[in-house]
């Protein structure tokens, strides 16, 4: 391995271990919050019992992939209302 592969596996491994934590810190509590500060995203997890909330600074590419999901579950939700 190289020092620039090496270099780069750190940061993957670190993207990893921080989006882990927040994972799993989320998926614990009721509620989250999609934040939008000038240029970026933050995706944060209300505080909820013993969890403090946690919060994952997305890229470009992973807000649009959260905004996809957002966008499916609308279209389900469109979809139920007018099945009623």
């Amino acid at each position: 391995m190289t020092s620039k592969e090496l270099i780069k596996a750190n940061i993957i491994n670190k993207a990893i271990r921080e989006l882990d934590l927040f994972i799993s810190i989320a998926e614990k509590v009721w509620e989250g919050k999609l934040i939008k500060e000038s240029s970026k995203y933050i995706f944060k997890s209300i505080a909820y019992g013993v969890y403090d909330e946690a919060e994952y600074h997305m890229n470009t590419e992973v807000k649009d992939k959260v905004l996809n999901v957002l966008r499916e579950h609308l279209q389900e939700l469109k979809d139920q209302l007018n099945n009623l």
